[in-house]
């Protein structure tokens, strides 16, 4: 019988291409083949173990760690036997993380190491139900050996089971059973913890295959380097990395991000908004500081501009109802592209590792349309795309032939896509989440008696259906003077500065807009050294040159937008925000509620009739 959830996709793989290579990580320096007959071999294992420890189908277990091979065999064992996982992100406090583990019921929590074993330990008096912690390294024993062991410990805890109690336990597998929570990272109020089915799971799957193929080469490879907490790495570094049969390779360290992408070369690559941005700052830093009469420089200069003329022929066709491959780029054009794409701009995609890769996504927050544009010159043709935990990942995506920038592409197919009157953006189909675990009140809010799931973003479709996101429902700014505003479009602008890092703008029932602007921590040292600035972040926060600067990106930005959507006063604050601080998310989304309560002080002091007009500098009022 073919497969019908991932797990079967997963002993469909280990059967079929047993030594061919699955996952890759490093050790000591040293990338290291993890073969399909390895992986099988190891969840097999980890499943007796599980068995043997009590573990059963409907029982849950947490997973706190970063990205590694043990993360898998841990999450596939447990859904081999009918469990479900709850993925807890490592930056978590003991609190949250005793919340995740408590509220799921977790009875087995798996953690990376002894640092995270301490956060579990710290809460165990109030985890009852939780029986076992495993610690996949490091751990030396020296906790409650009935309560702590080692993942090798568990490994052989299960040589005693049969192995026909694993292979009844995959047999019996139900697609409508509980596969896993993801505790939404939240912009307000504790996460909540979405319902995924083993059915959700493999809806998307077999529906991402025709709508966004990533599994078409022999050797298709990605890097996971992002959360697997986060629906989107989850999706595609892990359960489309089985359905495929493509390879995953670990990445070290979101630090050494360039240097796993130069060594994995990906043929798929996934990026959230701010590694997009970090990418191309890097870029643009480069071409600032180089001589501009060098020879090099000039003909990067060139190369870019000629790949601009290309994508923009590409857009016209897709603007068309055609595809990319369909564009009317001049012969001359043509022939001068494919010149200075060879010399200049493959040596730019070999810098950042994906001058092999066919596929460049992007999803999770909204992308500057300059941006695109500028990656979709040097030949990296990002496709962004939209959706939520609550659909396992996504609604829309552009179609990797016929991407039409500006816009999070069309539905995949059989899925049920409208806006609602007030334009928010529902979604019916075999994706959506049965619910959210122990919040029945929250889940009759999200999901209609209808069965339309209300994401809480705002949107428009064009002549051929593509969504294009304007705003977040909840995030809509309306003035005192009762004027509908879009925060959303006027932090991406102002984010495009090179000096910018993050933007935040305030205005509810305000008689005007205003804006918290922090600096990004690597450009902002060498603009300072370059203007004579001297000090530390907070200095170069508080200099009349950088107030300079940004109320010139301010006043640029304004005369872009009506009156009321302008800037009034801005403030730049002394350091970027922070997830330790709860300022950010994991995926780096600010949490508009916690910012408006950290700077209180300073928003007010924007609104003070006392206040300058001028800009100034502040540092965070800790609440």
């Amino acid at each position: 019988m073919p497969a019908e959830t991932i797990i079967g996709r997963f002993n469909e793989r280990v059967r079929s291409h047993p030594d061919k290579v699955a996952l890759r990580y490093k050790d000591a320096g040293d990338w290291k083949d993890i073969t399909w007959r390895d992986y099988g071999d190891t969840v097999k294992r980890a499943a007796k173990g599980l068995s043997a420890l009590g573990f059963k189908s409907g029982d849950k277990m947490s997973l706190l760690s970063g990205n590694r091979p043990e993360w898998h065999f841990a999450d596939v064992a447990c859904l081999s036997l009918g469990g479900a996982t709850a993925p807890v992100y490592t930056t978590n406090s003991p609190e949250q993380v005793g919340y995740i583990v408590g509220h799921s019921d977790s009875k087995v929590a798996c953690v990376e190491n002894p640092d995270q074993l301490d956060k579990v330990l710290k809460m165990r008096s109030e985890l009852p139900q939780l029986d076992k912690v495993i610690v996949f390294e490091g751990y030396q024993g020296d906790a409650d050996r009935d309560f702590v062991m080692t993942w090798e410990e568990l490994l052989n805890a299960g040589k005693d089971v049969d192995d026909s109690t694993y292979e009844e336990a995959v047999a019996s597998l139900q697609p409508g059973s509980l596969a896993t929570f993801v505790y939404t990272s939240g912009t307000t109020g504790p996460p909540k913890a979405v319902m995924l089915t083993h059915q959700n799971v493999w809806w998307t799957a077999t529906h991402s295959e025709q709508h966004i193929p990533i599994g078409g080469a022999d050797n298709a490879r990605a890097l996971s380097y992002l959360p697997l907490s986060h629906i989107a790495e989850r999706m595609i570094s892990h359960f489309l990395q089985i359905y495929y049969g493509t390879q995953t390779w670990f990445g070290e360290s979101i630090d050494t991000l360039i240097a796993d992408l130069q060594a994995c070369k990906p043929t798929y690559f996934f990026g959230v908004p701010r590694v997009w941005e970090k990418f191309y700052a890097g870029v643009q830093a480069k071409m600032a500081a180089a001589d501009p009469n060098d020879r090099k420089a000039k003909l990067a200069k060139k190369a870019i501009e000629v790949g601009r003329k290309v994508a923009e022929a590409e857009q016209q066709a897709v603007g068309r109802g055609a595809t990319m491959a369909d564009a009317k780029v001049p012969l001359g054009v043509k022939l001068r592209h494919a010149a200075l794409d060879k010399l200049v701009l493959h040596k730019i995609r070999a810098a950042f590792g994906l001058e092999e890769c066919e596929l460049a996504l992007s999803a999770a927050a909204p992308l500057n349309a300059e941006l695109i544009w500028f990656f979709h010159s040097v030949g990296i043709k990002i496709t962004e795309g939209y959706g939520q935990s609550e659909d396992c990942g996504p609604t829309t995506w552009n179609p990797p032939d016929a991407i039409k920038i500006g816009t999070v592409g069309t539905a995949f197919p059989e899925l049920e896509v409208k806006t609602a009157g007030d334009g928010e953006i529902l979604v019916r189909g075999g994706n959506v989440m049965t619910g959210y675990y122990k919040n029945e009140e929250a889940t009759k809010e999200t999901i209609d008696s209808d069965g339309w799931l209300h994401s809480g973003d705002v949107g428009e479709f064009d002549e051929h259906n593509y969504l294009k996101i304007t705003d977040r429902k909840k995030d809509l700014i309306i003035t005192a003077g009762g004027k509908n505003v879009s925060p959303q479009e006027i932090e991406n602008r102002l984010k495009f500065n090179h000096l910018v890092s993050q933007v935040v703008v305030i205005g509810d029932r305000r008689p005007f807009l205003t804006a918290l602007v922090t600096l990004d921590e690597e450009k902002a040292p060498s603009f300072a050294k370059q203007h004579g600035i001297e000090g530390d972040m907070a200095a170069i926060a508080h200099h009349e040159r950088t107030l300079k600067e940004i109320q010139a990106a301010i006043d640029e930005l304004n005369a872009n937008f009506s009156k009321v959507e302008g800037i009034k006063k801005f403030r730049v604050l002394e350091r970027d925000f922070l997830q330790e601080e709860n300022e950010i998310t994991p995926t780096m989304k600010v949490k508009r509620k916690q910012i408006n309560d950290i700077y209180a002080d300073v928003i007010q002091d924007m609104y003070d009739k006392e206040s300058e007009a001028a800009a100034g500098a502040a540092a965070p009022e800790r609440k």
